[in-house]
């Protein structure tokens, strides 16, 4: 099997050879074929010498054996024939194979080895074929040296060479079968085999010629190629190419190199290279990769040029000769400018706010660390964290746009008023947080957050519009609240939490008593998610009196909360923690359908009145729970009474009038809780007529001992009563009061000098039905299952919190 593939292979190389033909482009087969010219002029000469002895030789053989006519006509024959080898000579000695029409010099070469290969056949080849030369060796001799020579010659020039042998070949072989007949046919057969065996070898010859110089062709083109482009890359890339001597000074510099660095090419070239770029790390890095000698990649250094620092990424390694290593270094460098600034700009977000360039949450982090590890011991260090109040109700009603300008006005107004070491950093939304270093006293600090919260509080001017805003603040002051920042940014935290408390637009220390306060509301909370699933809610019901005819006339609806291990907890306490969770929606709807379950069991004249906090309002179930509500117990809607506080119409006014008005077409009536309290109020009478106003406790509470509370609520029925509202007073403990109301012009009343709130089985009248048994079932498991994600709500607690009762 091996020889089998040998065969095949030896026969495919032949096949090759034989059918060779040079396949390329125009330029590179006139390359290949002025080369043939410079071959066949050298071995033509040499050629020449090696013919001259066969010729000799060939010639005394004939005087030896030919007669003389024969000897005459050869003589006269070789002469021509000598007489065209000169002249072929002297020509081929006189081209220059690299100007002249290389397409006729082949074209002559054929002609010659055609009269060439005739005129040194014939010269033995006829005498021999008439018998005038005997049969010997040297007639053998000189016919293979024919084909030898004759193939030497040409053998740059295939079909040249060919030409030659087929003729010197097809004469001798004549020339055997003539003078000895069949005897001569082995003889003319073996010749023809040397022939094609000569043909053969120097065919291959000119197969490797041609290859080593198409070969040739294609380095010189690829070297052309790359001289191109690096000519190309160092005149118009944005890179450029360096070189620099044992000493490291600037050699060979081109434009490119010259016009980025805004010099001469005669001021860089000796110039030390490390000269160009600024004093820096960096440069010290370069200076010393190029003293290594080593190769190096990507140093970035600074130059400045044109007045700008710009930066520049170098490599370089040493170049190598054919006698080694040299001492130059050359390498290849790069403008990284704008690779820099896009660098530096993500480095900046990172650690900056990209509305306000404040600190980010992280920046005010590790700088306020870095602070605490660096106070001494008679040192303190004061965190302040900043909210903004109301800050939604501008987003809400001007637009995020508005609020965004805002919020750089705060930012501005924030690094104005803070010392040259202090850091301020906006922590995200509307919050902010201030360093103090190395403060005084707490009187100090609280100097401080008092400027701050007068200059927040000025109006900041929107489209030429003045907004109003405010801020609140927390204060935890190391080391007396902590040595660590994550601790101090909470304890910060929670004193804003009682700064808002405390009525906002203020300042708060940080007290440990706050810390449990705020631990105790995350029990409440816990406590309470747990609460709806033990059933441990309750409604308790304060009636609603006429005042003309004292009778009760419905009851307000008050949530109370029996702990199984606190005891009765009142709305006051863990209304608030709701609200804040988002756990009020789930409350208000419980409230909702229980309270509606209650009133079924109640004599048809009685209604129910249930507080809608800010955040049921936003919720979707709202109208639903309603509908599902009342449908279920059967009770008439007017029946429902829903009490709204102005903070309700404060945040998203349009759309919470709407939905009032989508609930009011049901035939629920709306109620305005706290009237009196808001700063807008009368605003509020005119965008929805409501059916009745709740005159606030504060107002009723000295109606009868001071005239402008008694001026107040004669306002307030007066305008219910042209509106068509009714009016209920709050909070009447004594009797003066009543008559007070009464002459002012009250319609109803409640508080303590009727009743307190009292549990549903002490509502007179009251009937319990198998029907109601089933339905305050239902509501308390409905209860149960119903669960809602919570948000925290940062809306006035005062308009927000259910009454005690």
């Amino acid at each position: 099997m091996g020889e089998t593939i040998t065969l095949q292979r030896l026969l495919g190389m032949q096949k090759k050879v034989w059918n060779f033909k040079i396949n390329a482009d125009h330029e590179t087969t006139e390359l290949v074929a002025r080369e043939q010219l410079k071959s066949f002029g050298q071995i033509s000469r040499i050629g020449a010498l090696i013919a001259l002895p066969l010729t000799v030789y060939a010639m005394v053989l004939l005087f030896s054996y030919a007669e003389v006519g024969f000897i005459a006509t050869a003589c006269f024959y070789v002469a021509i024939s000598a007489f065209v080898s000169v002249r072929n000579f002297l020509r081929q000695a006189a081209l220059d194979p690299d100007t002249a029409d290389y397409k006729v010099a082949i074209k002559n070469i054929h002609t010659e080895s055609i009269i060439s290969s005739i005129a040194f056949s014939c010269v033995l080849a006829i005498p021999f074929a008439f018998g005038q030369i005997p049969y010997n060796l040297d007639i053998a001799i000189l016919a293979m040296g024919a084909l030898v020579v004759g193939g030497f010659v040409f053998g740059s020039v295939p079909r040249a060479q060919t030409y030659n042998l087929s003729i010197t070949t097809i004469c001798y072989a004549g020339a055997f079968i003539a003078a000895k007949g069949y005897g001569g046919i082995s003889t003319a057969i073996l010749l023809i085999f040397f022939a094609l065996c000569i043909d053969y070898i120097y065919r291959m010859f000119f197969f490797n010629f041609v290859q080593r110089h198409l070969h040739a062709a294609k380095q010189k083109d690829a070297a052309e190629t790359v001289r191109l482009l690096l000519h190309d890359y160092a005149e118009q890339s944005s890179d450029w190419l360096w070189e620099v001597n044992g000493d490291h000074l600037i050699v060979n510099p081109s434009a490119r190199f010259a016009t980025a660095v805004d010099m001469e090419i005669s001021e860089l070239r000796d110039l030390p290279l490390v000269d160009l770029f600024e004093d820096s790390m960096e440069r010290n890095q370069l200076a010393q990769s190029l003293a290594s000698g080593k190769a190096f990649r990507d140093i970035h250094v600074p130059i400045k040029l044109g007045g700008e620092e710009c930066w520049w990424r170098l490599s370089g390694r040493r170049i190598k000769t054919a006698d080694g290593e040299s001492s130059h270094i050359r390498g290849v460098a790069a403008d990284i400018t704008s690779a820099k600034k896009a660098e530096a700009r993500v480095a900046h977000l990172a650690h900056f706010d990209s509305l306000t360039d404040l600190p980010n949450r992280a920046l005010f982090n590790q700088s306020l660390q870095r602070s605490i590890g660096r106070m001494k011991n008679d040192q303190k260090l004061a965190v302040l964290y900043l909210d903004l109040d109301h800050f939604k109700t501008i987003n809400d009603t001007l637009g995020h746009g508005a609020g965004d300008l805002v919020l750089k006005a705060v930012a501005n107004r924030l690094e104005n008023n803070i010392g040259i070491e202090d850091v301020v950093a906006r922590l995200g939304g509307d919050e902010f947080a201030i360093s103090l270093r190395n403060v005084g006293s707490y009187e100090d600090v609280m100097q401080v957050a008092a400027n701050i919260i007068d200059k927040i509080s000025e109006p900041v001017m929107v489209e030429g519009q003045p907004v109003a805003t405010g801020v609140s603040i927390g204060i935890a002051v190391a080391p007396d609240c902590g040595n660590d920042g994550e601790e101090l940014i909470k304890h910060a935290d929670i004193a804003l939490y009682n700064a808002k408390e405390n009525g906002r637009g203020c300042a708060s220390l940080f007290e440990r008593s706050m810390h449990e306060a705020v631990q105790d509301r995350r029990n409440i909370e816990m406590d309470l998610r747990a609460a709806l699933k033990r059933n441990e809610l309750e409604l308790y019901y304060q009636p609603l009196v006429n005042i003309e005819t004292n009778e009760t006339i419905g009851y307000e609806a008050l949530l109370r909360w029996h702990h199984s291990e606190k005891g009765l907890i009142m709305p006051d306490v863990f209304i608030p923690v709701a609200e804040d969770t988002g756990l009020i929606v789930q409350l208000g709807e419980w409230v909702v359908r229980s309270a509606l379950y209650e009133v079924a069991k109640w004599p048809e004249h009685l209604s129910v009145a249930v507080n809608l906090s800010p955040a049921q309002m936003r919720s979707p179930n709202l109208i639903p729970t309603i509908i599902n509500a009342l449908a279920a117990t059967g009770v008439a809607p007017h029946r429902l009474e829903l009490e709204i506080t102005e903070s309700v119409l404060m945040n998203d006014n349009q759309s919470n009038v709407e939905l009032l008005h989508k609930i009011r077409s049901l035939g629920v009536r709306i109620a305005l809780d706290d009237f009196g309290t808001g700063y807008s109020s009368l605003n509020y009478l005119r965008s929805f007529p409501f059916d009745k106003i709740k005159i606030d406790r504060c107002f009723v509470e000295e109606v009868d001992s001071r005239e402008d509370c008694r001026a107040i609520i004669r306002a307030v029925t007066g305008l219910a009563s042209s509106l068509g509202m009714v009016t209920t007073a709050e909070g009447v403990e004594r009797s003066d009061q009543l008559s007070q109301l009464k002459e002012e012009g009250c319609v109803q009343v409640q508080g303590y000098l009727f009743s307190k709130a009292m549990p549903a089985a002490n509502v007179e009248g009251r009937v319990e039905t198998a029907s109601a048994s089933a339905a305050g079932a239902e509501a308390s498991e409905i209860g149960e299952q119903k669960s809602t994600k919570s948000k925290r709500c940062k809306t006035p607690r005062k308009a927000q919190q259910r009454k005690a009762g």
